[in-house]
């Protein structure tokens, strides 16, 4: 810049020999001039050079960065495809598992039906009860103990001899200790010991000491456990009449007392008719639990609680397959599993069949409830005749003796 400074000055200067209109120029001058021009124009040209090397890197620095925008903005709208795409496939993914989950069968389809037919079970239950009374008809295996049930009732001595002799068949090791080797007591029963005696007869079958509870009885079980139910309830108060005794006038009273007492003796018998009922085999339960037990966790827990006579008819009582019903739900770790697996419209099915299958289970509880009702009032009957027979009797002698009657 200084060196064109010097030039331009140089150019402006007119020297005096010029007046007059003609220049006269001095060598060195004229050199210098030159030299001075030709350094003027070397810098141009660097600076020439220079800014269009500067415009080149400018245009590159703005093509490299027009690139890279471009680059950016690609890599931004394929990451924003990506992101649709994978929404989009995480909602179609949602609504395949969605749809699984409310259209879906459970692998414990099969077990719904076990629980739709207890209204069959319990109503062949109550068929089989109705004929526990006395020549009701129902099957007896035991030749002496359906005499027993069955048979007219004799007087209270006979009935207590033939009690005795149907006992001595199941000796327990204290009988045998007390009046062992009499006809009585011949030798201990291991199989039964003293079962005509033992409540558990009626409740978990009759059996070895020590024995698992049963819940569906063998018919051997069956006949001790309504001999248990003689003893207690059905035992005699006094024999049949004869034709020719119950033609009599004293026989129609006798015959009016007992017919009170056997009445008094049904709702006293009923309870335990209606257990023994409950625990015997009823074909109702064979498809039942065919269905039912397709479903692996519900055959394991049968499998490993059942009772021997379930497990050799495929058949169960009643008293057993309520108990099968809740235990494979409640007492059972592979249907743990089967709920963990549940989601959605399957588990909430599932809750709606735990929810009914309480709600049976409430229902038998109050009709026991009802019938304990019963017997309370007519225990209550009892004791009101009990207090009263006597001041009624003594009452109405006296009214007879004002009357002058008898």
């Amino acid at each position: 810049m200084k060196k064109t400074l010097i030039a331009l000055s140089l150019l402006s200067f007119v020297p005096p020999a010029m007046a007059g209109g003609y220049p006269v120029y001095d060598a060195l001058i004229h050199q210098t001039l030159i030299t001075n021009f030709a350094a003027v124009k070397g810098a141009l040209t660097s600076i020439v050079g220079q800014l269009s090397t500067a415009n080149t890197n400018l245009y590159n620095i703005g093509s490299a960065v027009t690139q890279s925008s471009a680059k950016v903005a690609s890599t931004v709208e394929a990451s924003a495809k990506a992101q649709r795409e994978f929404d989009v496939e995480m909602k179609r993914t949602a609504d395949l598992q969605n749809a699984r989950k409310a259209y879906q069968v459970a692998g414990t389809i099969c077990t719904e039906s076990a629980s739709g037919g207890a209204y069959q079970v319990g109503s062949a239950s109550g068929s089989v009860k109705s004929g526990y009374r006395p020549g009701g008809g129902a099957t007896i295996g035991n030749a002496a103990i359906a005499n027993a049930v069955n048979g007219p009732a004799t007087s209270v001595i006979s009935d207590a001899s033939i009690t005795a002799k149907i006992s001595a068949s199941y000796c327990d090791a204290g009988d045998y200790a007390a009046y062992g080797g009499t006809s009585l007591c011949p030798s201990v029963n291991s199989s039964m010991p003293a079962a005509d005696k033992r409540l558990d007869t009626l409740m978990s079958g009759a059996g070895k000491d020590g024995k698992a509870p049963e819940l569906t009885f063998t018919q051997q079980q069956t006949d001790v456990a309504r001999m248990y139910t003689k003893n207690t309830i059905r035992r005699s108060v006094g024999k049949k009449l004869s034709k020719a005794e119950a033609q009599s006038s004293a026989g129609a009273q006798y015959i009016g007392s007992t017919t009170q007492l056997e009445s008094i003796l049904s709702a006293a018998a009923d309870p335990q008719d209606r257990i023994l009922a409950d625990r015997q085999p009823l074909a109702t339960t064979k498809e039942l639990l065919e269905e039912a037990t397709k479903a692996p966790s519900a055959q394991s827990y049968f499998a490993s609680t059942a009772s021997n006579e379930a497990k050799r008819t495929g058949i169960m009582s009643k008293a057993e397959f309520e108990a099968f019903e809740v235990g494979r739900r409640y007492a059972n770790t592979d249907y743990q599993s089967d709920l963990q697996q549940m989601s959605g419209d399957n588990l909430v099915r599932e809750q709606v069949r735990v929810a009914t299958l309480q709600n049976w289970l409430l229902w038998e509880l109050k009709n026991e409830v009802v019938n304990n009702g019963v017997l309370s009032g007519q225990q209550l009957a009892s004791s009101a005749r009990m207090e009263f027979e006597p001041i009624l009797a003594t009452k109405y002698q006296s009214i007879a003796s004002k009357l002058g009657g008898n």
